[in-house]
């Protein structure tokens, strides 16, 4: 069976967000080296490029803190329209590359506009498909994940202790973001992190055991497992 990719969807549901129904956003970014050291473990393997040695974006999902379910596949904005958001692919193809070079150029964008973006264009700021890839790249340099850890000393390469991990984003972002694990040979490797934001796009910590327990990720890559206390930060 052709192994499900981290931008696939495997199933489809159709709700209508409503202001009630969400009350977050969440950026989730990815560590290129572990989604392609797993997309080779897949069996069989899938092709995966390491096109940038950044902290890549996943996607920017409306959420809710307090609900089981989030918004998704709203049909409340237009299908996805690669002229629209031209001006932006410079930036795009650096901070939210699609690394499977099997797989249409624009295919990882237009699934996160069509099951998370269209649901939150209630919001002024990601009221349009180009105002939502360009908010969401704004927050991630904004947010830079690669400087924040290089300037505490955590680099690419090296093992280390999550708690220190956490206490370096915390200082710098005044806010606990969630770090996700994959698991190889008992060796947990850094995979994916996730910034929690209001509305309003104000950092706030994020609920940990109902962000790694919900089904953010219903794929196999990236993978989302919980770190342990030590963790391997590859480098490519």
């Amino acid at each position: 069976m052709r192994p499900v990719l981290y931008f696939v969807l495997t199933t489809v549901s159709i709700v209508v967000a409503k202001s009630s129904e969400w009350d977050m956003f969440a950026l989730s970014l990815t560590w290129p080296v572990t989604l392609c050291k797993f997309s080779e473990l897949n069996k069989p393997p899938q092709k995966c490029v390491i096109s940038s040695k950044l902290w890549t974006i996943h996607g920017l999902w409306p959420s809710a803190r307090n609900r089981d379910h989030d918004p998704e596949n709203c049909p409340i904005s237009k299908p996805f329209n690669e002229n629209e958001i031209q001006n932006l692919l410079e930036p795009l193809n650096k901070y939210w590359p699609n690394q499977f070079p099997r797989t249409p150029k624009c295919s990882f964008w237009k699934h996160e506009w069509e099951k998370h973006g269209r649901c939150a264009t209630e919001v002024r700021e990601t009221g349009s498909e180009h105002l939502y890839f360009n908010k969401t790249l704004s927050l991630r340099m904004k947010y830079n994940i690669d400087e924040i850890l290089s300037s505490a000393g955590i680099k690419p390469g090296e093992t280390y202790q999550l708690q220190d991990i956490k206490s370096a984003l915390k200082q710098k972002l005044g806010s606990k973001p969630i770090i996700l694990c994959g698991n190889v040979k008992k060796v947990h490797w850094i995979s994916a992190m996730v910034i929690c934001m209001d509305r309003k796009f104000q950092l706030f910590d994020c609920p940990e055991k109902r962000i790694a327990e919900r089904a953010y990720f219903n794929t196999p890559l990236p993978p989302h497992d919980r770190c342990r206390a030590e963790v391997f930060y590859p480098m490519k």
